[in-house]
């Protein structure tokens, strides 16, 4: 039950930032204004982040969470093609991915990324250098995608992903 209720309370907060950078930059946004427009405490909000880096936090957690609710919704295709999904929802969320974008927030994109690498899975040291090279990559095309507004299909991006690694690997044989 208290899981439930720090996810619903920093999904608030990261709601109420959303909705403070469709009008005013990131770098403009403080605390205060986060939680009265959320209706939650400065006291609540420091009792869940303490760190200079507690915005982005919040929209990382935001785009983890969002990400969860897409995969367990589309459990059959995360695990047909894990890679194809994450790009569905990314299009599928697309104002947000561009409002991050917009704000500079590309690491926070990046962070949130690199969550989604299997947790708890044992890499020896060239094991996570590899894994490291295909989310990174992954997201590079990401980027540029975002970059240019979205401008071409999911399918279309998974296409340039597999792609791009293809070519990678046939290069390195």
């Amino acid at each position: 039950m208290k899981k439930n209720q720090t996810a619903f309370l920093k999904l608030c907060l990261a709601d109420a930032l959303i909705q403070l950078m469709n009008t005013q930059k990131f770098d403009t946004i403080n605390v205060n204004a986060i939680c009265k427009q959320a209706g939650i405490g400065r006291t609540t909000f420091y009792r869940y982040f303490d760190n200079k880096n507690s915005k982005e936090d919040l929209l990382v957690f935001k785009i983890n969470y969002e990400w969860e609710c897409y995969a367990q919704k589309h459990e059959e295709d995360v695990q047909t093609d894990k890679g194809f999904a994450l790009t569905n929802f990314i299009y599928e969320n697309r104002q947000f991915f561009s409002l991050l974008y917009r704000n500079g927030l590309i690491m926070a994109i990046m962070r949130a990324f690199e969550a989604l690498i299997p947790a708890g899975e044992p890499y020896d040291k060239s094991s996570s250098y590899l894994v490291s090279f295909f989310v990174y990559g992954y997201f590079g095309i990401i980027y540029q995608w975002i970059k240019y507004g979205f401008d071409e299909t999911p399918k279309q991006i998974q296409q340039h992903i597999t792609d791009t690694f293809s070519a990678g690997l046939k290069k390195n044989s």
